[in-house]
């Protein structure tokens, strides 16, 4: 029994221990479990629209969360007024629902956003609009807004009106001048007139003045006429007379001047013009090398386009002859395109003719005999021959809708040329091309036919585009060019471009295939 309860005394209070960390732990998941139902159980928030109340739960305090469950309960979304107050405090959002409110004074009328439930007098002090002691508001400051509604100021003058020499300090309750003249007891006599025209709203501390007609002389280019006028202003008299002021126009005294008895005014007639000039800029010529062609042989690769300067000018004419002429801007509105030459270096033995990087396409399909001088249009690649001249390239289907596919990227860009040049272009075209030759002709809108002039369907690409040409790996270069030829087989939707060469050979190149074509801006 001793060694029992020697050893069984610390047995019995591992025991113990053992239980306490079992019920601490059970404790523990209990609090766990209780904090993840609270949490899972979310916010409890109230949202009050005027006289309604609604009570949800969401997971987290988000106004936007909070109003979508309220939503479903059956409260009105928020409109492009309104207005969701929230105060975390109390769990409460407020809604404040917009109307609009129309301000009427001095014959103008603002629009401003008031909100159900406040007062007239609220709403205006919210929007900054100040009443002053003696200014009359219409419907009543204490009016509560319930819906959009008008509300009308009428502003207490004080104005001052001289008349027959003599003046007088009137107290007016909104109103317009022809209200001023009938508060003074004055009535206009045939010649005369007041300093502001007889609608005019008043205004605190407006003065008015009667003023008698009086003799002006008129002179313009077709010569001096003498009127009676009542008028404030010099401007307002030649109004009288039938004599507008262009915005430009040149007067020998000042337009706000009082006129007087035999005042002599001189309307100078002056025009002010924008005018353009544009002027060709040359292009460069760059040089490239090639062990293709024998030495001392060239080759243009890509054909030189002209690039173009726009000047702007201020022009000013007085009665219609150029007095100044001032230049206000000049722009490149396009750029020139260099002219690349191929120059050999080598001993022409083997690819005589080749032109760098690009590869001969022994599947070509050449129609008309090679060795027929007197055909005058060469089509490689294409459905039929065209017809020479200056009819344009050769055509294709019968046309119809397009029978070719192509994509189209409308996305700047840039890309690089086969001479290293970063380049930025407008739009990408990628599709079926053909090659063209008219050696000694022209093209349908007039330009030589040689290496530069693409053919197109002018409805897609326009003439004048420029573009740089080149197959989709790079191993075929055509180079830069102009939209300057009517492609038959392109308006037949066979192909997307028709690329115009020199001669036979470097059209075989090309043949029929896959083209990208960087439209340039």
């Amino acid at each position: 029994m001793r060694a029992w309860n020697q050893y069984g005394r610390p047995r019995n209070r591992q025991k113990l221990m053992i239980l306490l960390i079992a019920a601490g732990a059970a404790l523990f998941l209990l609090f766990t479990a209780m904090a993840a139902a609270s949490l899972a159980a979310g916010v409890r928030a109230r949202v009050v629209d005027g006289g309604q109340s609604y009570s949800v739960r969401t997971g987290r305090r988000d106004v936007d969360a909070i109003l979508k469950k309220a939503e479903g309960l059956g409260l009105a979304p928020l409109g492009a007024l309104d207005e969701a107050l929230a105060d975390w405090n109390t769990s409460t959002i407020t809604l404040r629902r917009g109307v609009d409110l129309y301000l009427r004074q001095a014959g103008e009328t603002t629009q401003l956003t008031a909100y159900k439930g406040d007062t007239i007098g609220e709403a205006l002090a919210a929007n900054g609009v100040s009443v002053e002691a003696g200014d009359q508001i219409a419907p009543s400051p204490e009016t509560v807004i319930g819906a959009a509604l008008t509300v009308e100021i009428s502003r207490l003058n004080t104005v001052r009106l001289t008349a027959n020499g003599k003046t007088q300090t009137l107290e007016i309750l909104g109103g317009d001048v022809s209200e001023a003249l009938k508060e003074a007891g004055v009535k206009l006599a045939k010649d005369e007139c007041c300093n502001y025209s007889l609608d005019q709203p008043l205004t605190d501390g407006m003065e008015i003045e009667v003023l008698r007609a009086v003799r002006i002389q008129v002179t313009t280019k077709s010569g001096t006429k003498e009127y009676p006028v009542s008028a404030a202003t010099v401007e307002d008299a030649l109004e009288q007379c039938g004599v507008g002021l262009g915005e430009h126009d040149r007067l020998n005294v000042r337009r706000t001047a009082r006129p007087v008895e035999g005042m002599e005014i001189t309307v100078t007639r002056v025009r002010v013009k924008e005018e353009t000039e544009t002027e060709a800029l040359d292009y460069g010529t760059k040089t490239t090398y090639s062990k293709d062609l024998k030495r001392g042989e060239k080759n243009t690769l890509t054909a030189g386009l002209k690039g173009e300067k726009t000047y702007t000018y201020q022009a000013v004419y007085v009665e219609e002859k150029l007095e100044s002429r001032k230049l206000v801007s000049e722009e490149v509105t396009r750029e020139p395109v260099d002219e690349i030459i191929v120059q050999g270096t080598g001993s022409g033995a083997a690819g005589a003719g080749k032109l760098p990087q690009l590869d001969f396409d022994a599947d070509a399909e050449v129609i008309g005999d090679k060795g027929d001088s007197s055909l005058t249009s060469h089509r490689f690649g294409g459905n039929s021959s065209g017809s020479g001249g200056s009819s344009g390239s050769g055509g294709g289907s019968s046309g119809g809708k397009p029978n070719f596919d192509f994509s189209f990227d409308e996305g700047v860009g840039t890309f690089t040329d086969a001479w290293g040049q970063e380049v930025s272009y407008a739009k990408m075209m990628e599709g079926t091309c053909t090659a063209y030759c008219i050696p000694g002709g022209t093209t349908s809108v007039g330009l030589t036919a040689e290496r530069g002039v693409i053919a197109v369907d002018p409805d897609v690409i326009p003439y004048g585009t420029r573009m740089y040409v080149t197959s989709p790996d790079g191993s075929v270069v055509y180079g830069y060019g102009v939209a300057g030829d009517t492609g038959g087989a392109c308006m037949a939707g066979d192909i997307i471009a028709d690329l115009c060469y020199d001669t036979l050979e470097e059209c075989s190149i090309i043949g029929r295939r896959e083209m990208v074509l960087y439209l340039l801006p």
